[in-house]
């Protein structure tokens, strides 16, 4: 009896261990606002919505898990989904987990993770975004990243001091031809101080391998006293099976100012040029306000004025000039 009675103990402890060293955490951003549209389809009218999955801040429920494995090294994964404010759905028709499902190992010498997640581009213009990737799918910055996020993505991410490095390969599982349909991509980060510099390289193949994408991107950022200022530059050329190829540049310039700890303004100034394939310029000034209610929870304030020329108005649906006016509350969990 005082045998198992100890064995019992003994058990316990272990599991208690087992336990302690493993964590789960739950988390989240729920965006509820109303936006203003003009020149939404080609008869020139005007929108007022609030089903989205987040107009100042992307929509998400997220559960990260990390799990010691003792020697520095760690096993994690990070399974997120997104939702929409005004109707409660998925982000994506049939895909619980559309923002992110990776798992990886990770320890002093970085991480490598395997599953959906988001590029090496994307993660590397984070630093120099003015608006932070804040307003998806109104800020021009997100729109330029060579692709939010891919399937099947082999990703490495290290840091070491000030230098954090990343290297991508997103398998194609094309049958017959390992390359179709793949990416690959590399970048780094040197954030030192005010100073914060970046840029990436990334290179897509199309479904049947015989045509490549190259994109490369440069940028950075400074901050000084209540202020940060920030630039960034993509181009990105597409070969086509017949004719030119499809050249876009995206270039921005920001500034981020606080005027109390509680309130900051941005202002920015997105370009978006075609040429090659077709021709044509966006132009996109944004002004944005937030006001903090606690660390979690704030008030949001955008207006925006665009501007498209040529072929950049199918952007608009054959428009040349839209504005959006919008108000929201943003909490964090």
């Amino acid at each position: 009896m005082k045998k198992s009675l100890l064995a019992l103990a003994v058990l316990g402890a272990f599991a208690g261990a087992a336990q302690a060293q493993s964590n789960v955490t739950i988390y989240g951003s729920f965006d509820g606002g109303v936006r203003h549209t003009t020149n939404v389809n080609a008869a020139g009218d005007n929108n007022l919505t609030m089903g989205s999955t987040g107009t100042y801040n992307s929509n998400r429920i997220g559960f990260k898990g990390v799990e010691d494995l003792g020697g520095g090294l760690n096993a994690h994964f990070t399974l997120e989904t997104g939702f929409n404010t005004g109707t409660g759905a998925l982000d994506a028709a049939n895909t619980l987990f559309n923002r992110t499902a990776a798992v990886g190992l990770g320890g002093a010498w970085g991480s490598v993770d395997l599953g959906r997640q988001y590029t090496v581009p994307f993660k590397t213009i984070a630093a120099y975004d003015p608006f932070g990737y804040k307003y998806p799918g109104i800020a021009d910055a997100v729109a330029s990243s060579a692709g939010t996020r891919y399937n099947n993505d082999i990703q490495y991410i290290g840091t070491f001091g000030a230098v954090t490095v990343r290297a991508e390969y997103a398998l194609g599982e094309v049958a017959g031809d390992t390359g179709a349909n793949s990416a690959k991509s590399i970048g780094g980060t040197f954030a030192s101080g005010a100073l914060s510099v970046g840029g990436a390289y990334n290179q897509r193949e199309n479904a049947t391998g015989t045509l490549n994408t190259d994109y490369w991107t440069l940028g950075a950022a400074y901050k000084f006293g209540p202020a940060r200022v920030s630039a960034g530059y993509v181009n990105q050329e597409a070969e086509q099976a017949a004719g030119a190829d499809a050249k876009t540049r995206w270039m921005w310039a920001g500034v981020n100012y606080a005027i109390t700890p509680a309130v900051e303004l941005t202002g920015a100034f997105y370009k978006t040029k075609l040429s090659g394939a077709t021709t044509g310029d966006k132009d996109n000034l944004m002004v944005g306000a937030t006001y903090a209610l606690s660390k979690r929870t704030n008030l949001y304030g955008l207006v925006t004025s665009k501007k498209f020329d040529g072929a950049a108005t199918a952007l608009s649906a054959g428009n040349r000039r839209q504005r959006d006016l919008a108000v929201g509350v943003n909490h964090l969990f």
